[in-house]
């Protein structure tokens, strides 16, 4: 292989490696605000006192 090509497979490599870790810090960030967005959710219903909504959804229960 020549220089050009050796380099060019390098910056390809590079780029594709920059591109994952992108990608992976998207995905982390989205189930970490899906995960706030829950729990805000939760304290919000649960801080309703009139209306028990335990019995109602038991996913409040988690």
């Amino acid at each position: 292989m020549d220089e050009q090509t050796k380099q060019r497979l390098r910056h390809i490599r590079d780029a594709t490696e920059v591109n994952t870790r992108h990608q992976q810090g998207l995905t982390r960030n989205s189930v970490e605000r899906h995960e706030r967005a829950r729990v805000q959710i939760k304290s919000e219903v649960m801080e309703n006192r009139q209306i028990d909504y335990k019995s109602h959804m038991k996913w409040l229960k988690n």
